[in-house]
C-alpha cells in the first residue's frame, strides 16, 4: 500500500505536491468562502486572501523540499526518498486550517533550517558556529510563531547528546539571542511590528476552532497512534545502527517531545487551540518516513494515513 512513497524519483513527489496543495487550499476556500475567518497575517501585511493563499502554498511546499535535501544529506535514510516531504505537505493539508497556518508554516521553515545545521553537527569537529546558527533560526521562527520558545531546549539537548561538554557551545544560543535582539527588537519597537506580533499572539489565544470533542479525539487519537508507529520504527533501527544515526534520531526525538510538550503546555495553561500541532508535524513526518522505508510492516502505515483521511472527511461533511 502506498509503495510509491517509498520511491527516490522526484517526479512521485513533484506530481503530488503539485496536486495536493491546490486541492486542500481550494477545499480551505471553498468550504469558508462564506465565514468570517480569523487571518492573523493581515496584522502584518495588508494584502488579499488569493494573495494568502498563494504565500501559504509556496511556504509548505520550500519546506517539505528542504525536508527531504536535510534528510537525503544526513545517513539517517539509508536511500535518497521524498517521503518525508510528502508527508509533511499531506498532514499540513488534512488539517484544512490555511486561515491558521500561514504563520506557523513560516516559522517551521526555520524550525527545519535549524535542523539542518543539527545534523552537520559532529563529536570531533567544533560546532559554535552551526549552533548559533541553529539558536538564530530558532529565534526566528519565534517572531513569526511565538510558541515556538517552547523548543528552544532542543539547542541544549542537541548538545548533550551529540558533543562532549564544552561551556563556550553552551553559551551560543544565548549570544544568538542577544544579537538578534540588538538587530531586530529596537526595528520591531519604532515600526510598530512589536505591537503587531503581541496582537498575533492575543488573537491566537482567542481562537476556538477544535472545542469539539470530537475533534480533539480525533487529534490526540491521531497523534498517539502515529507517535507509536514512528517510534516501534525507530527504536528497531536504533538497536542495529552505528553512532552517527543514533545521534541523529536523539536530534528529531528531542524536537518531537518538546513539541509535545509545547502542544500540552498551551492547550492547558494558555487555552491555545489548533494551531500548535503545525510544529509537531515536522518529527512526526520524518519518523513514519522511518516507518514507511524501514519497517517489515510499512503497510500500517499505508492504512494509518487511508484511515486519517476517511475519519477526517466523516468528521468535517458528516458529524
Amino acid at each position: 500500500m502506498l509503495k510509491f512513497l517509498k520511491s527516490n524519483s522526484p517526479i512521485y513527489y513533484f506530481v503530488l505536491s503539485g496536486t495536493l496543495i491546490p486541492l486542500f487550499v481550494f477545499n480551505h476556500y471553498y468550504t469558508n468562502a462564506e465565514s468570517e475567518l480569523i487571518w492573523p497575517i493581515l496584522n502584518l501585511i495588508k494584502t488579499n486572501k488569493i494573495a494568502l493563499y498563494l504565500i501559504y502554498s509556496c511556504i509548505i511546499f520550500i519546506t517539505s523540499l528542504r525536508i527531504n535535501l536535510i534528510i537525503n544529506k544526513s545517513i539517517f535514510f539509508e536511500k535518497s526518498n521524498y517521503s518525508s516531504g510528502i508527508l509533511y505537505l499531506f498532514f499540513m493539508g488534512l488539517s484544512g486550517m490555511v486561515h491558521l497556518a500561514i504563520l506557523p508554516a513560516i516559522g517551521n521553515l526555520f524550525v527545519v533550517f535549524s535542523l539542518e545545521n543539527f545534523f552537520k553537527i559532529f563529536r570531533n569537529k567544533p560546532c559554535k558556529i552551526e549552533i548559533f546558527n541553529a539558536s538564530c533560526f530558532l529565534i526566528l521562527s519565534c517572531f513569526f510563531y511565538a510558541y515556538n520558545i517552547f523548543l528552544f531546549p532542543i539547542l541544549w539537548l542537541v548538545l548533550y547528546f551529540i558533543r562532549p561538554f564544552n561551556w563556550r557551545e553552551y553559551l551560543m544560543p544565548i549570544i544568538a539571542l542577544i544579537f538578534i535582539s540588538v538587530y531586530l527588537l529596537p526595528f520591531g519597537y519604532f515600526n510598530n511590528y512589536l505591537n503587531n506580533w503581541s496582537t498575533i499572539w492575543w488573537n491566537y489565544s482567542k481562537i476556538n476552532n477544535l472545542n469539539n470533542f470530537i475533534e480533539w479525539g480525533f487529534l490526540l487519537f491521531s497523534i498517539c497512534i502515529g507517535l507509536l508507529i514512528g517510534l516501534s520504527t525507530l527504536i528497531f533501527t536504533f538497536i542495529k545502527s552505528n553512532n552517527r544515526y543514533k545521534k541523529i534520531a536523539w536530534v528529531i526525538l528531542s524536537l518531537f517531545f518538546l513539541c509535545l510538550i509545547q502542544l500540552i503546555l498551551s492547550k492547558l495553561y494558555l487555552n491555545i487551540q489548533y494551531p500548535l500541532l503545525f510544529t509537531l508535524l515536522l518529527p512526526l513526518s520524518i519518523l513514519l518516513a522511518n516507518s514507511i522505508l524501514n519497517s517489515k510492516y510499512s503497510w500500517l502505515v499505508g492504512s494509518y494515513l487511508v484511515i486519517l483521511v476517511i475519519v477526517k472527511l466523516i468528521i468535517s461533511f458528516v458529524l
